[in-house]
């Protein structure tokens, strides 16, 4: 009986534990911008610096970390939703994640970004900012 008082226990915790493992294995996983060509087809987060605002008539183009035609992933916003996404242009220089599942384009790993909550201004605070 005594067994079998400490099995339960033991039981419920580890049944406990399974749920929050689920839930981790379910959010999408976090990659830089180099890694895109290797996730394509895959719900991801990327982060990564934007280098270069592309914009043409019916579109926006956020290249990561390098300029045409050397960037490793491609943020596009297609005119239909550019008034949702206020001032693409700023983003320049900055640090950013996006969510979504990234696809090929001609070649080139893409994301499309039709909500504002796949996008993400990731501020860095800088040691004058710590003291």
């Amino acid at each position: 009986m005594k067994k079998l008082a400490t099995l339960i226990p033991l039981l419920f915790a580890l049944c406990g534990s399974v749920p929050a493992e689920e839930a981790k294995t379910n959010s999408p996983p976090t990659i830089k911008a180099s890694e895109a060509k290797e996730y394509i087809g895959t719900n991801v987060v990327v982060t990564g610096t934007i280098a270069e605002v592309n914009k043409v008539e019916r579109l926006v183009r956020l290249n990561f970390d390098k300029p045409f035609p050397k960037q490793p992933l491609t943020a596009v916003v297609f005119s239909t939703k550019t008034n949702l996404f206020l001032d693409l242009e700023t983003l320049k220089g900055k640090s950013v994640e996006i969510s979504g599942k990234i696809t090929d384009y001609h070649g080139r790993p893409q994301i499309v970004l039709e909500s504002t909550n796949q996008l993400k201004v990731v501020e860095k605070t800088s040691d004058a900012d710590k003291k």
